[in-house]
C-alpha cells in the first residue's frame, strides 16, 4: 500500500504543477501587452497604474497585482516541486511522508477553499483533483 500512496502522491502534484506554470504564463508583465490574468477591460488595467495601496504609496495596484500573481504561481510550483522531491523513491517518501502527505492535503485543501471562493473553474477543478490524489495518499498510509 505503502507505493500505491506514493503514486497518489506524486500523481497529485501533476495538476498543481500544470497550473502553476500556466498561471504564471498567463500572468501579463506590461501594461501593454495584456495576457490571460489581464482585465478585460484595458481601463481597469490603466486604473490600476494610477493607484496605489493603503499599505504603502510606493506600489501602485497594477504592479502588487502582477507581484502577487507570479510569487502566488511561485508557491505553488514549489509546493508540486516539493512533492516530487518528496516522492522521488520508496526510501525518501518513507522517511518524509509523514510530514509532507498531511502538508499537502491541508495546502491543497486550502486553494479548493480559496478558489472555490475566489476563481474560476479549471484552477478549482485541477486543485481538487490534487486534494483527492493527496487525500488517497494519506489514507492509503494510514
Amino acid at each position: 500500500m505503502d507505493e500505491l500512496s506514493r503514486y497518489c502522491f506524486l500523481a497529485g502534484a501533476l495538476p498543481i504543477l500544470f497550473l502553476g506554470v500556466v498561471h504564471v504564463t498567463a500572468t501579463p508583465l506590461a501594461l501593454d501587452r495584456p495576457k490571460g490574468l489581464s482585465p478585460r477591460d484595458p481601463g481597469v488595467a490603466e486604473a490600476m497604474t494610477r493607484t496605489t495601496l493603503l499599505l504603502t504609496r510606493r506600489v501602485d495596484v497594477w504592479h502588487a497585482w502582477i507581484g502577487f500573481n507570479l510569487s502566488h504561481s511561485l508557491g505553488v510550483v514549489l509546493l508540486a516541486v516539493v512533492v516530487l522531491l518528496v516522492g522521488r523513491s520508496p526510501a525518501s517518501f518513507a522517511a518524509q511522508a509523514p510530514v509532507f502527505v498531511p502538508l499537502a492535503v491541508f495546502v491543497s485543501g486550502a486553494y479548493v477553499a480559496i478558489g472555490a471562493r475566489y476563481w474560476f473553474r479549471s484552477p478549482v477543478v485541477g486543485c481538487s483533483l490534487s486534494f483527492v490524489l493527496f487525500l488517497c495518499s494519506l489514507g492509503l498510509r494510514a
